[in-house]
């Protein structure tokens, strides 16, 4: 069987690299500035992606084969042959020709085949019109029809072949065996290795060159994952979407929300595109922005919620010293929706965040890539798997150059489940500060506050006779540790008196609050700190999230810039809507001063009170808080599903 499967998964792989270098004739890449040895790479990452879908058909493969050859010697030995025909002549007829099919597509629409496609099926004559006006159609369907004619021609002969070899004997030892390590390898194959996140289409943003980057990715992988995100989100009620309002509505809604008198909206593609000019000269300050893994605002002593414990004495230290937003929201419940949230100023998606979906693999406005216009240099640092979450390829994509993962440190420094303590990465942000030509942009996310809450034992402060959440809180107390620490030994040196620290958190923790969504979960405040005097120290009351950072840093900086951010500068007295969008689930939300609206595709919108939780009937007052969520809801969709997020004019 090994010798088999060697030849087929052989087979395979050629004819896709083969195919590969059919997309990179056919979208004219050769005549593109892109430099030799980036080409060569995408070649050879598409192996991965190919490897992948290679693994996943031989898995299939495997199983017929395997009874064909047991069973199938003994009974029905013809019928069981077939059905190993059959298999392939399906598969790898799907693989040829969506890879075929996915060049012309691509050279249409600039991006490949994804599950969007089906937002058409009530369109199909309007769809299968316009394709057939593509270029070279014919041409590219004979090209997905001959290779999948010579994968089974071969494929055949290798296994009529093998039917002439003895079957018993010594093989009949060694095959079962020979079989669970082809099994095994192939699994961590379709997977993409063995790191904590599977293969995801981020591995494939490797460098600055956009079609060298697509050119990697096996277009089979990408719509299979597409797809199966789709059916993910059929099956929870999301992927047939109504929309209630109309485009014209949802555009000036959507401006009406964010727009001040700095903006000038330039787009009737992104309703949310517009120039910006903060009236005021460019600074060229460093910017360190900490993601701070699950630092809710509930266990922050300077906000004094009733019932939780003071857990951030240096952070409580830092908001008298600096700019305290202390009415500010995440937008999600996940780490994945945060990064994205603080990086871009784009919301939390209604589903799965867009940092993991196919719709995904187009730059936004990022802070990272704005201050790379200004000449800086961008990082990433993390101690934990890089990978995860797709969280590489969304950074490569959004302007970030230097990314640092756990491989990075030391196997020592790699003492906690997820990776590296904060002590230890604070320590690699130092240093990475001290040794950058100014002016730089960099983020770090933080990682020890994190179940399971491994940290070293000394830090211990509560115990479990000090409630359920000890554990938490006791990691909780260790990462304000770590941050008091950093600021203390950084906070002298020249390079970070030119700097912004900027401290946000990810997301929340789950508190059991009796609302549907308990808006303690997103109370998340954000911190901007200068340790030069730049910005004087207050405490900011207007309520924004973290889809607010963007304009607000941009603000500081001065100067002009294009953002697509959906937040608003919180230093900006001309904002009046003071309000957060939040996704929670199945549930989306707004949340403002005294209330919080909640609303879903399957559940009807409510008010409450924050504080007390008691239902408020108003009709008046529902009917706009429905406005505003439907607003933010529906143009993420839209967006999301055409593309329309960046710099489209």
């Amino acid at each position: 069987m090994v010798k088999v499967m060697l030849k087929i998964y052989f087979t395979m792989m050629v004819l896709l690299s083969f195919l590969r270098l059919m997309f990179y004739r056919g979208i004219d890449i050769g005549s593109m500035d892109i430099p030799r040895d980036v080409i060569f790479k995408s070649f050879r990452i598409g192996l991965i992606f190919d490897n992948s879908i290679t693994c996943y058909l031989l898995v299939g493969t495997m199983v017929f084969y395997g009874i064909y050859r047991s069973v199938g010697k003994i009974i029905l030995s013809g019928l069981f042959r077939w059905l190993v025909y059959i298999y392939l002549f399906l598969t790898s007829g799907i693989i040829f020709l969506i890879g075929a099919m996915d060049i012309p597509y691509f050279k249409e629409f600039n991006f490949h085949m994804s599950a969007s496609i089906l937002d058409y099926w009530d369109h199909m004559d309007e769809i299968t019109s316009t394709a057939f006006h593509m270029n070279g159609i014919p041409g590219y369907m004979a090209l997905g029809i001959g290779l999948w004619a010579i994968f089974m021609i071969i494929s055949v002969r290798v296994i009529r072949n093998r039917d002439e070899e003895e079957f018993y004997g010594r093989d009949l030892i060694l095959e079962p065996v020979k079989y669970l390590v082809l099994i095994a390898l192939c699994v961590f194959g379709a997977r993409g290795g063995f790191s904590q996140g599977t293969l995801n289409w981020g591995r494939g943003i490797f460098s600055q060159y956009n079609y060298a980057n697509q050119m990697s990715m096996n277009p089979t992988f990408t719509l299979g994952k597409s797809l199966d995100l789709y059916r993910k989100e059929h099956e929870r009620g999301k992927a047939h979407f109504h929309y209630s309002l109309s485009s014209e509505e949802i555009k000036n809604n959507i401006r009406e929300y964010i727009g001040d008198s700095t903006d000038k909206f330039i787009s009737n593609k992104n309703y949310v595109l517009r120039d910006v000019d903060t009236g005021k000269p460019v600074k060229k300050m460093n910017v360190v922005m900490v993601l701070m893994e699950s630092f809710m605002g509930a266990n922050v002593g300077a906000l004094h919620v009733p019932g939780q414990p003071d857990l951030t004495p240096n952070y409580d230290k830092l908001t008298r010293e600096g700019v305290f937003f202390r009415n500010a929201y995440s937008s999600g419940n996940r780490s994945n929706r945060g990064i994205v949230s603080t990086l871009t100023g784009f919301p939390s998606s209604y589903g799965k965040s867009i940092i993991k979906k196919t719709n995904g693999i187009k730059p936004f406005i990022s802070l990272p890539s704005i201050l790379k216009e200004r000449g800086y240099s961008t990082a990433f640092i993390y101690g934990g798997d890089i990978e995860f979450d797709n969280m590489k390829g969304f950074l490569k994509l959004n302007g970030v150059d230097t990314i640092i993962g756990k491989d990075d440190f030391p196997e020592s420094e790699r003492t906690i489940t997820w990776g590296v303590n904060d002590e230890n990465m604070f320590k690699r942000v130092e240093k990475y500060a001290d040794e950058a030509k100014e002016p730089f942009f960099m983020e770090m996310f933080t990682i020890s506050n994190h179940a399971p809450f491994d940290i070293d034992p000394k830090y211990n402060y509560y115990s479990e006779k000090d409630g359920k959440y000890y554990e938490r809180w006791n990691a909780f107390r260790y990462a304000d540790h770590a941050l008091g620490e950093f600021i203390n030994s950084v906070k002298d040196k020249p390079w970070a008196k030119n700097t912004m620290f900027i401290f946000v958190a990810d997301h929340g923790q789950n508190l059991g609050g009796n609302a549907e969504i308990d808006y303690r979960k997103f109370m998340n405040p954000i911190l901007i700190y200068t340790p030069g005097g730049q910005l004087k120290a207050e405490s900011v009351d207007r309520l924004g999230s973290q889809m607010d950072l963007l304009p607000t840093v941009m603000g500081i900086l001065g100067g002009k810039y294009t953002s697509a951010a959906w937040g608003k500068d919180l230093l900006n007295s001309d904002n009046k809507n003071q309000f957060a969008y939040v996704v929670d689930g199945d549930l989306f939300g707004i949340i403002d001063k005294d209330n919080i609206y909640i609303d879903g595709t399957n559940f009807k919108g409510r008010i409450r009170n924050k504080y007390t939780n008691e239902i408020i009937d108003n009709k008046e007052l529902m009917k706009e808080y429905h406005k505003k969520a439907r607003t933010y809801l529906e143009l993420n969709i839209s967006q999301e599903n055409s593309g329309n997020f960046g710099g489209e004019k």
